[in-house]
């Protein structure tokens, strides 16, 4: 009696702690993400495209990529936001985080929280640097993903 017992114990104990952990996490099919996100690059021709998985803490964080771009072409970057379950700022900058005097190109902020599907018209620039300002979570564990997508002219 004493070896079925401790089993099915550790199982109730598990099973327990589990369905009490508060927050979110989405699933993401990162085919259909980028092949929605290079949708949206038309009339642009397909570059690139990057999933990257966010993470939610108890502080707010910054999560930065680098693209690198060929000056004299026009570029647009799409970005496919429907895999998160919180809102993430997303800021382009013309250079990484520790460099001075560093200048903010596009902000999220501008689009509107509740817009999924943003994009960016970008030139004259070697690089950019994407930045996503994911918010702080008081309880729980959330995370998601979000792709972009980079196009050419």
């Amino acid at each position: 009696m004493n070896n079925f017992l401790k089993p099915l114990l550790s199982v109730l104990i598990v099973v327990g702690l589990t369905s009490f952990q508060g927050g979110d996490t989405i699933l993401c099919d990162s085919k259909a993400l980028k092949e929605k996100a290079e949708n949206f690059l038309d009339p642009y021709k397909y570059d690139s495209s990057e999933l990257t998985k966010i993470i939610y803490k108890k502080q707010e964080s910054v999560k930065e990529v680098e693209v690198p771009l060929f000056i004299g072409e026009k570029y647009k970057v799409v970005f496919v936001t429907e895999a998160l379950p919180k809102a993430v700022e997303i800021q382009i900058y013309n250079k990484d985080k520790e460099s001075k005097n560093r200048k903010l190109l596009f902000s999220s902020k501008d689009a509107g929280p509740e817009k999924k599907d943003i994009s960016f018209d970008v030139s004259m620039v070697r690089h950019i640097f994407i930045d996503y300002v994911v918010p702080p979570v008081e309880t729980g564990s959330y995370s998601g993903c979000v792709v972009f997508a980079v196009g050419y002219k």
